[in-house]
């Protein structure tokens, strides 16, 4: 190989990392972080790279899972939040509620009936904008703010690092929500908590 390819083949690989680092700084999403910092991971073409160096026609290929910390990527299965695949209240995030929080807790005259109830037509009334009991600063959802919203904290166990206490939801020895329950969850507050 000579020094003219061997200085394209650089270049080519220089443009592929340069992509890759414009794609990671993309899946940041403005959250100060790496796309590593989530579960979510990106898919890029690095064969897509291109450059200004014209003096060889020889094929620029980079390997898929050449990436800064030399890992495959995956797709994005990031739940949407608008469009025909939205989360709908009704559809998406009530069935969760049914299978997890209402059998003997979240209802009238259940153990956490006090708390609030969460059957349906009771549910969305009783958690958008409502304050929590446990942590009165925030509300138990804050219409697109997952973070200031105290039942994403109780349901990812995350409740006591943002001044709340008592158990994570749904208590042991339930099960914890699955991460697609969670994304969903997600979803449907960072859009705007929508009935």
């Amino acid at each position: 190989m000579n020094s003219v390819s061997i200085s394209w083949i650089a270049s080519a690989r220089k443009a592929s990392l340069a992509a890759l680092i414009l794609v990671a700084a993309a899946c940041d999403n403005g959250n100060g972080g790496s796309a590593s910092d989530t579960d979510d991971t990106t898919t890029t073409d690095a064969t897509n790279a291109t450059t200004n160096n014209t003096t060889t026609n020889e094929p620029t290929t980079t390997d898929a899972t050449d990436t800064t910390d030399g890992t495959a990527t995956t797709d994005d299965t990031e739940t949407p939040t608008t469009g025909s695949g939205a989360v709908d209240y009704e559809t998406d995030i009530q069935p969760i509620w049914d299978a997890n929080c209402t059998t003997g807790c979240h209802v009238a005259g259940g153990t956490a009936s006090g708390w609030f109830v969460i059957t349906p037509g009771d549910s969305h009334a009783n958690l958008v904008g409502k304050q929590s009991i446990e942590l009165a600063s925030m509300q138990l959802v804050a219409p697109s703010d997952r973070d200031a919203s105290y039942l994403w904290h109780k349901i990812n166990n995350t409740h006591v690092e943002v001044g709340g206490n008592g158990t994570a939801m749904p208590p042991p020895p339930a099960a914890a929500l699955s991460s697609a329950d969670l994304d969903k969850i997600g979803a449907w507050i960072d859009a705007g908590a929508a009935e």
